[in-house]
């Protein structure tokens, strides 16, 4: 079987233990992490872990330009996997991000682990200018009931 996000983000944890894990990406949801810091340990490896071979062509790129939203997405999906709703504060945040694809994924990740108390937040989504943001609040709010 090929690799998964639960899976890289279990690896993460297994290396980091859970605390630890959280906080890590916790500051990468919250772009705390400079660009150039993602690139070198022990940031890269969180990134390889959570982001697989996709990470592993964006930190080749020079550019670094794609990192600047891809390991928040990453990040929030992984919360995701690591089941703690504590984290709502940081998705929330996220929730509000200026891509897309971090609202999106931090959206979903509210969704997926029934954070009370988040409905102003899935609300405001709805009425996001991106449909997939929209649709993620949508979900979200009909499995938190």
């Amino acid at each position: 079987m090929g690799w998964t996000p639960a899976m890289g983000t279990g690896t993460l944890v297994r290396r980091l233990g859970e605390e630890h894990t959280i906080a890590v990406l916790s500051r990468l949801l919250a772009g705390d992490i400079p660009t150039v810091e993602q690139a070198v340990p022990p940031y890269r490896q969180v990134l390889l872990d959570i982001g697989n071979g996709h990470a592993e062509r964006l930190l080749s790129n020079g550019s670094g330009q794609r990192l600047v939203y891809w390991p928040k997405v990453w990040a929030a999906r992984s919360l995701a996997y690591v089941g703690r709703r504590d984290v709502g504060p940081q998705l929330r945040s996220a929730s509000c991000d200026a891509h897309w694809r971090v609202r999106m994924t931090a959206t979903q990740t509210i969704g997926r682990l029934g954070i009370d108390g988040l409905t102003a937040a899935l609300l405001e989504r709805l009425d996001d200018d991106h449909v997939r943001v929209r649709a993620a609040a949508l979900l979200a709010m009909e499995r938190a009931g």
